[in-house]
């Protein structure tokens, strides 16, 4: 029993690890602004917020 848990163990933890190793280059950032459409009733002003994931090459 001791032993197929280990082995369990240690499978598991191999493909997590080349999970992570896909995504080992990826790049994050962050955005903050304001939008601004204008309409017949004058400006109208709508913050927003973007997170965005990137793998590939430079930004």
């Amino acid at each position: 029993m001791k032993k197929t848990k280990k082995i369990t163990l240690l499978i598991l933890t191999l493909l997590l690890m080349e999970l992570f190793h896909g995504c080992a280059n990826a790049r994050w950032r962050t955005e903050a602004g304001l939008n601004v459409s204008w309409g017949p009733n004058g400006p109208r002003v709508r913050p927003h917020v973007d997170f965005d994931i990137y793998n590939g090459g430079r930004l």
